[in-house]
C-alpha cells in the first residue's frame, strides 16, 4: 500500500520536470526559476489551509496539499509525454490545482461558519437534510437531528459552493497577526497578470464540460516572457477537470488515516474503493486503474461506487476529447478507461472475490405503461379534471416562486380552452421563474423529480428556501396524458432575452422521446413563464372528456368556469379564464381573496353551479344562509386565516325544498381543491396525506380545529332551527374531533335524545343499563322523538333502561396527524381472542366520542371505578357460543334480537335486568 512518506514528489512528475523544472543550457532558465519561486511559496501559503479541509469534512477522501501535489503525476498520466504546455501554463495550471478545492475548508473564510450560513441558500439546504433526517429515523430526538442536519447542511453547502469562492480567495487578503495583508499568491506581477484567470480556471472545473467553451481564448505573453509563453485558459482548464476526476487512487485514501477517521456510508464505500487502488498507467490511449486486493461481498457497494466513479472519468475524457477535437486544439493522450464499458469488463481490473458484478440495478422497461399506472388513472382514477388541477399547480408554484424570490405581488395563471382545427386544446400559462432548457429535460421528463425539493434549485434560488409548493412528488406533470395525447411545453427562463424561449414536445405521449428545440420567433415569450398546450384526447362535454359530462345544459365556456372557479377557490395566485365564448381572459379568482370575500360569496363560489336543479338551488340557499350565520375562522398561530367553516349536516337543507345535499366542506392544498370534510361546509387551507393529493386534511392544529368544533357545537346547541337528528349528528363529529360538545346529544333513550345534563337526570336512581350499539334503524317523529325501526321494517320498542349509543367512536384525525385516543391502564389481555373484552374495547375504541361521555358519567353516578365499571360490562352477543342477544319486542307483536351490552350495579341482581328487558 501507498503510504504519505511513499508518494511521488510533484517535482518529479514529468510535466513539472518539463515546464518548472531546470533544464540544462535554458536560455529562458532565469524566467522559468522565476516562476518556479513563485509557484513554490504559493504551495507554501495555501498547504496550511488545503490541510485543514478535513476539519470541516472529515469523512471525505484526502483535500490536502498531498491530492494537490499529486495532480501533477495524474496530469502528467493524462497528458502524455509530448503534450504542449509552457512554463506560464505551467504555473496557471499549479495554481489552478492549488485553489480548485480550497473553498471547502471553513478557513478559506475569514468570518467562518457564521459567513457559509449566511448564505441564502444554506436555509433551504438545512431545511432538506432534516426532512432527510426525520424520514430515516422518525423517532430520533429532534435535537440530535437539527445538530446532524446543521452539519450536513453546512458541509453540503460548502461542497456546492467551493468552486466559486476559489476566484475570490485569490483577491482576498489575510490578515497577518502583525496586522498585515497577506495574499495566497504573494507575487504581485503574478497575481495581477495571471490570479483573475487561476480563479476561472479553478471555479470551472465544477463547471460541465458542454460550458468550457467560455475559456475559449489565449492570453499573451507577458512581456519578460519569450512570446511562445502564451497561455491557453482552456487546454488548463481541461488538464485540470481531468487530473482531478481520475485522481482516485490510494494516495486519496490512506489506509492508516482510514483507521482514524471511519467514515460510513456511502462515504466509507468512497475510502474502501480509493484506498486499494493503485496509480493508473497508460495504455494506449486508456487509463488502467487495478486493484491491490480482491472485493469481497460484503464490500461489493464500495466496488459498484468505484464503477461509477470509472464511468464519471470515462465520460470526463471522452467529452473533453471531443471538444478539443471539436476545438482544433491538442488531443490528451488519455482518452477513455479501460473496464468503463461494462461491469465484467471493470472486473479483470478492479477483482472480486467469490462475486460477480451483474448489474441488477433496477430498470424501468416500460415507461408509458409505469408513468401511466402512477402519473394516471391508476393514481387518480378516472378523474380528467385532476390532470387540470395538476397543470394550474405547477402554474401557481412556478409563479409564486418568482413573487417570493422577486419580492413582488404574485402574478397570473391563465386556463385557456378552444377548439381548433376539430381538436380541442387546453392551454395553461403562468408567469412564473420559467426554465432553462436543461430544468425542463429534467422537471418534466424525471418522473418523480420535485424540481422545488433539490439541492439545485435552492443553491440557485436561495431566495426559495422557505418557498413550500404545492407540487412535492414530481408526478403531477404526467396526470396530463390521461387526457391529451400531444403536449407542448414553452418556457422562459428568468433573466433570459425572449430568443432564448424553448419548447419540449411531447408527440405521442411518453412513448416517444421527446423534443426539445429553440423557439421560433411566433414563438417567443415576451415575459419569464411556462405555457403548456395539451391536445385533448376526448371533446371536453363527453362522457370521457375533461368535464365528465355529455349535458348540454350549459356551454363548454360555462362548464370550463364552472369547474375552474371551485376548483381554484383559495388560490395563492389570480387565476383567468377563457373559454371559446370569451373574447378575453375572464378574471374569476384574485389571490388569496378567499380570506376578504363575503362569507355569501364564497359559498357560492365553492357550492353553487349554473346548471344546479330548482330544487338543489332551495337547499343550497338554506345552507347558504346557516353559513352566513354560522360559519367562523379558523386561525393558525401566526394569526392567518386557514379555515371558513360551519357544521352541519345533510338534514339541516331540507326545510321546504325536500331536496337532499351532501354536506361537505372542501381542504385545498395549495389553493386547489383536494379532499373533503363531512358534516360541515365551507373551505380548509390543508396538508395532502397522499402522493395524489386526492387524500389531505386541515392544516390547523388539534387544539385550533378541536377548539373550532367545540365553538361550532355550541352554536348549533343555542339554534331553535336544529331537530335532534342534526344535534345528534353534529355532536358526534364534533367529538371526532376531539370537542365535548356538552350541550349535543350523547346517546338516545326510548324517548329522547340525552345531552350530558339529559343523561345524568336519564341515570338517577337506575342500577342497570343496557347500552345498545345498533342494529336497526333511528328516525324522527314530528315532535323530534326517537323512532326505532329494525331492519326488517317492524318498529321497535326499546326497553326503558337502553341507551343508544354507538359503541366505536369515530376519530376524524389521521393517524399521521394526532392518533386515536387511547387509554393506556387498560391494555387488552387477550388481543388475539375472539371474544369481546371490555377493557381491550375501552383502551382501543371505547375512551374517545359520544360513548366515553355516557360510560364515564354513568361510572361517576354510580360511584364506580372506572375499571371496575369495565369488568362489569356483559356482552350480550351473538358469538361462536351462542346467541346471547337480548329479545326487543315489536309492536304488533313478535320480537327482534339485538346486541348489548349489559352494566348492572355491583349491589344489584340479574333478575330485575331480565325482567326490564322483556325476558
Amino acid at each position: 500500500m501507498t503510504n504519505a512518506s511513499d508518494q511521488v514528489s510533484y517535482e518529479q512528475s514529468p510535466l513539472w520536470r518539463r515546464t518548472l523544472g531546470e533544464i540544462p543550457g535554458d536560455c529562458w532558465a532565469t524566467q522559468r526559476a522565476a516562476l518556479r519561486a513563485a509557484y513554490q511559496q504559493f504551495r507554501a501559503q495555501v498547504a496550511p489551509l488545503a490541510n485543514e479541509i478535513v476539519l470541516s469534512m472529515p469523512m471525505f477522501t484526502d483535500h490536502s496539499i498531498a491530492h494537490i501535489d499529486a495532480l501533477w503525476d495524474t496530469a502528467s498520466i493524462v497528458c502524455g509525454d509530448d503534450y504542449p504546455l509552457n512554463p506560464a501554463e505551467a504555473f496557471v495550471l499549479g495554481g489552478a490545482f492549488l485553489m480548485h478545492d480550497l473553498g471547502m475548508g471553513l478557513c478559506a473564510y475569514p468570518g467562518g461558519v457564521e459567513q457559509v450560513i449566511a448564505d441564502p441558500a444554506y436555509p433551504g439546504l438545512l431545511a432538506i437534510e432534516t426532512e432527510r433526517l426525520q424520514h430515516l429515523e422518525p423517532a430520533a430526538d429532534s435535537a440530535e437531528v437539527a445538530a446532524v442536519a446543521q452539519k450536513q447542511a453546512l458541509v453540503e453547502l460548502l461542497r456546492r459552493r467551493h468552486a466559486e469562492r476559489a476566484p475570490q480567495l485569490l483577491r482576498t487578503p489575510f490578515i497577518g497577526s502583525d496586522g498585515s495583508d497577506n495574499y495566497l499568491l504573494p507575487d504581485l506581477s503574478l497575481r495581477l497578470d495571471y490570479g483573475s484567470m487561476i480563479g476561472e480556471i479553478a471555479e470551472s472545473h465544477w463547471w460541465d464540460v458542454g460550458r468550457l467553451h467560455e475559456l475559449d481564448r489565449v492570453q499573451g505573453s507577458r512581456p519578460d516572457h519569450p512570446p511562445a509563453w502564451t497561455v491557453d485558459r482552456l487546454k488548463i482548464a481541461c488538464i485540470l477537470r481531468l487530473a482531478d476526476a481520475a485522481h482516485i487512487d490510494s494516495r486519496r485514501a490512506p489506509s492508516y488515516v482510514h483507521a482514524f477517521r471511519r467514515p460510513s456510508g456511502v462515504a466509507e464505500d468512497h475510502w474502501v474503493f480509493q484506498e486499494r487502488l493503485t496509480r493508473p498507467q497508460l495504455d494506449d490511449d486508456r487509463l488502467v486503474y487495478t486493484s491491490t486486493r480482491r472485493f469481497a461481498g460484503a464490500e461489493a457497494p464500495a466496488w459498484w461506487l468505484a464503477y461509477e466513479t470509472i464511468q464519471m472519468i470515462d465520460g470526463e475524457l471522452r467529452r473533453v476529447d471531443a471538444l478539443c477535437a471539436d476545438l482544433k486544439r491538442h488531443r490528451f493522450r488519455a482518452r477513455s478507461v479501460a473496464g468503463a464499458d461494462a461491469p465484467d469488463r471493470l472486473a479483470g481490473y478492479l477483482q472480486t472475490d467469490r462475486w460477480r458484478p451483474i448489474d441488477a440495478r433496477i430498470r424501468v422497461t416500460d415507461v408509458d405503461k409505469v408513468v401511466g399506472n402512477l402519473g394516471g388513472e391508476k393514481l387518480y382514477g378516472k378523474r380528467p379534471d385532476v390532470a387540470l388541477r395538476e397543470l394550474v399547480a405547477n402554474a401557481s408554484d412556478a409563479t409564486l416562486a418568482r413573487s417570493a424570490r422577486e419580492g413582488t405581488p404574485p402574478g397570473t395563471v391563465t386556463v385557456i380552452l378552444a377548439e381548433e382545427g376539430g381538436s380541442w386544446w387546453l392551454t395553461v400559462a403562468d408567469q412564473g421563474i420559467g426554465m432553462l432548457p436543461d430544468t425542463m429535460v429534467s422537471a418534466l421528463t424525471d418522473f418523480g423529480f420535485s424540481r422545488w425539493r433539490s439541492a439545485d434549485s435552492l443553491t440557485e434560488y436561495p431566495e426559495l428556501s422557505g418557498f413550500q409548493p404545492t407540487g412535492r412528488f414530481g408526478i403531477g406533470f404526467f396526470s396530463t396524458f390521461m387526457i391529451a395525447d400531444q403536449v407542448s411545453v414553452r418556457s422562459l427562463a428568468l433573466e433570459e432575452a425572449a430568443r432564448d424561449t424553448h419548447v419540449l414536445e411531447f408527440a405521442n405521449g411518453v412513448s416517444v422521446r421527446p423534443l426539445l428545440r429553440a423557439a421560433e420567433r411566433t414563438e417567443w415569450l415576451r415575459q419569464p413563464g411556462t405555457v403548456v398546450r395539451a391536445r385533448l384526447r376526448a371533446d371536453p362535454r363527453s362522457a370521457d372528456g375533461l368535464f365528465r359530462t355529455t349535458s348540454q345544459r350549459l356551454t363548454y365556456t360555462e362548464c370550463l368556469h364552472a369547474m375552474v372557479l371551485p376548483m381554484c377557490a383559495l388560490a395563492r395566485v389570480h387565476i383567468d379564464v377563457q373559454g371559446p365564448d370569451d373574447p378575453v381572459p375572464v378574471r374569476l379568482v384574485n389571490a388569496d381573496d378567499w380570506v376578504t370575500i363575503s362569507d355569501s360569496e364564497l359559498f357560492e363560489r365553492v357550492y353553487q353551479r349554473p346548471d344546479d336543479s330548482y330544487g338543489h338551488r332551495l337547499s343550497l340557499e338554506v345552507y347558504r344562509q346557516r353559513f352566513v350565520e354560522r360559519a367562523e375562522k379558523i386561525r393558525d398561530e401566526r394569526g392567518e386565516v386557514i379555515g371558513r367553516a360551519m357544521m352541519t349536516s345533510m338534514w339541516e337543507g331540507t326545510g321546504g325544498a325536500g331536496w337532499w345535499v351532501g354536506c361537505e366542506s372542501h381542504i385545498y392544498v395549495g389553493g386547489l381543491q383536494s379532499d373533503t370534510l363531512r358534516e360541515t361546509m365551507g373551505v380548509f387551507v390543508g396538508s395532502p396525506l397522499t402522493a395524489d393529493r386526492l387524500r389531505s386534511f386541515p392544516n390547523a392544529n388539534p387544539e385550533q380545529l378541536t377548539g373550532w368544533a367545540e365553538s361550532q357545537a355550541e352554536r348549533v346547541s343555542r339554534s331553535s332551527r336544529m331537530g335532534s337528528t342534526q344535534r345528534q349528528v353534529i355532536g358526534n363529529l364534533a367529538r371526532a374531533l376531539g370537542a365535548v360538545a356538552p350541550r349535543l346529544p350523547c346517546a338516545l333513550s326510548n324517548g329522547t335524545a340525552l345531552d350530558e345534563a339529559g343523561l345524568r337526570g336519564w341515570l338517577t336512581g337506575r342500577d342497570c343499563v343496557l347500552l345498545v350499539g345498533g342494529g336497526f334503524y333511528v328516525h324522527y317523529r314530528p315532535d323530534d322523538t326517537p323512532w326505532f325501526v329494525s331492519y326488517g321494517g317492524g318498529e321497535l320498542l326499546i326497553p326503558q333502561d337502553c341507551l343508544v349509543v354507538s359503541l366505536y367512536s369515530e376519530w376524524l384525525y389521521p393517524e399521521e396527524i394526532l392518533p386515536r385516543p387511547k387509554d393506556e391502564r387498560f391494555p387488552d389481555p387477550d388481543p388475539q381472542g375472539t371474544k369481546w373484552n371490555a377493557r381491550g374495547w375501552w383502551s382501543d375504541s371505547g375512551n374517545f366520542g359520544s360513548v366515553g361521555i355516557v360510560v364515564r358519567t354513568i361510572a361517576e353516578m354510580w360511584n364506580v371505578d372506572l375499571g371496575e365499571l369495565l369488568d362489569l360490562m356483559e356482552p350480550m352477543h351473538l358469538d361462536e357460543d351462542g346467541d346471547d342477544r337480548c329479545p326487543v319486542p315489536l309492536v304488533g307483536g313478535g320480537a327482534e334480537r339485538i346486541e348489548m351490552v349489559r352494566l348492572q350495579r355491583p349491589d344489584r341482581g340479574s333478575a330485575q335486568v331480565t325482567a326490564a328487558v322483556g325476558g
